[in-house]
């Protein structure tokens, strides 16, 4: 049985394997980070400030950066994306893994949904269909 998450007007399916991780205060409650029993993680964000999409792209690559040395980034043309939708893919070393974090932003007027999904390479591979299946009801939803 698939687990919910329902919040300010989104709501979607995941698996009920993946655990909801407690939020610090300050990352505030517009949003969920959900935990792969793999480690990976998927983090859904309502983003409160309407700023430049390529300004929070450049906000989250500074943020892999400053723990990781060498980061690689491809910009994504998915096919069922929003018209006002980008997504990137990181790229980074950790110890001996490869890691892959797909960012995917979405913006209708002023809401902007801020989207993250990260795992090892393979974890991440395992997982795509998971992750294009969240998108796909966020994007109805939305």
């Amino acid at each position: 049985m698939p687990a919910t998450f329902e919040l300010f007007g989104i709501k979607f399916l995941y698996p009920d394997n993946w655990r909801e991780i407690e939020r610090r205060e300050d990352e505030g409650s517009d949003g969920v980070t959900l935990e792969l029993p793999s480690g990976g993680f998927f983090s859904f964000e309502k983003d409160h400030e309407t700023r430049v999409i390529e300004d929070i792209i450049d906000e989250v690559a500074g943020s892999i950066a400053e723990d990781y040395e060498e980061i690689e980034r491809e910009e994504l043309s998915l096919d069922e994306a929003l018209p006002n939708e980008r997504s990137v893919d990181f790229r980074f070393y950790y110890l001996d893994l490869l890691i892959v974090s797909r960012l995917t932003i979405m913006r209708s007027g002023s809401l902007t949904l801020v989207l993250q999904m990260q795992a090892e390479s393979r974890d991440f591979d395992q997982n795509e269909l998971v992750f294009s299946a969240i998108l796909k009801q966020i994007r109805e939803a939305f």
